[in-house]
């Protein structure tokens, strides 16, 4: 394996920026000879030549300005891992965010739009994906913050409630049950859609099937909550799915959402980070998540009388 040095990259650089060894070697406060043996063994390592030489003036050739790039790159992430570790802020370079599918259809854009306006030197990496999933993520450092689905209890992990996502049975307007309400017996004879297990909205089917007395319940899966809405939408069959992922589509008239007798308990949407990890940054993407969700009017508050009632 080549190893380059932190010296070679940095002597690369100030020459392709100041055009000459010697302007280098000044701003380095280095000698020209050092500037050149530097030069001279990052060539070596690369197989390649890096400069044309005219005189004292060192111009770039065609490898050269690749080099450049990729120099420069490695300088930008260097600068990054220095003010993330001397200030322990996550929003201070890239921040890795994990969000739920259910999040992520219904806001997570205007998160993320908002989160640039606010941080404009914030590179952001996103995962979207099952919120049992992320929460491992976020254990294993993989994650600096989470936006999840009824998250459960993680060992040394901050959890910030933000809001309540409406669970229903969908279903599209050309397929409707023959009721306004949703029970085992006018569910018996559709199709049923839904997350395979582990997953909170399969959680909530199922126990909710068995509460109401239903028959043994045959569930087609799809491991994806977009994919699976456009399914219901489609008249594939009927689906448990967050009415905010569809609510356009309700609107419409498109998507009927049925009533039940025992309604579904919403998802909990939290973020959820390291308590190790907790900054003022941090503080202000949840914020600006939970802003983002109850502005849209897709999501409820959650109230303290919902917190007293056994939704935590």
């Amino acid at each position: 394996m080549r190893r380059y040095s932190l010296a070679q990259i940095e002597a690369l650089t100030a020459i392709a920026k100041l055009g000459s060894f010697q302007a280098a070697a000044r701003q380095m406060n280095v000698t020209q000879p050092t500037v050149s043996l530097r030069v001279r063994e990052l060539e070596e390592a690369l197989g390649t030549k890096l400069f044309e030489r005219d005189g004292r003036a060192a111009k770039l050739n065609a490898e050269g300005a690749v080099a450049v790039h990729y120099a420069d790159e490695v300088l930008k992430l260097l600068d990054e891992l220095e003010t993330r570790l001397r200030t322990g802020d996550p929003l201070q370079g890239t921040l890795r965010v994990g969000s739920s599918e259910t999040v992520a259809i219904a806001v997570l854009p205007k998160i993320v739009s908002l989160l640039g306006e606010r941080y404009p030197r914030l590179k952001v990496e996103l995962t979207v994906g099952n919120s049992f999933v992320l929460l491992d993520a976020l254990g294993a450092n993989q994650l600096d913050l989470a936006i999840l689905a009824d998250p459960g209890h993680l060992a040394n992990t901050q959890v910030e409630p933000l809001a309540l996502a409406p669970v229903a049975w969908m279903s599209s307007r050309a397929m409707p049950l023959p009721t306004q309400f949703a029970d085992p017996q006018s569910l018996s004879q559709s199709t049923i859609l839904c997350v395979p297990a582990p997953s909170p909205l399969h959680e909530r089917m199922t126990n909710w099937w068995e509460k109401e007395g239903g028959p043994t319940l045959r569930v087609s899966t799809c491991n994806s909550l977009a994919m699976l809405a456009r399914l219901v939408a489609a008249g594939v069959g009927i689906g448990v799915l967050p009415t905010c992922i569809l609510r356009n589509e309700i609107q419409r008239g498109a998507i009927v959402s049925y009533r039940q007798q025992t309604p579904f308990r919403p998802l909990q949407i939290c973020a959820a980070y390291r308590t190790s990890s907790y900054s003022e940054g941090l503080e202000a993407l949840v914020s600006i998540a939970r802003r983002v969700m109850l502005d849209s009017r897709y999501f409820a508050p959650l109230t303290t009388a919902m917190v007293a009632s056994g939704i935590t």
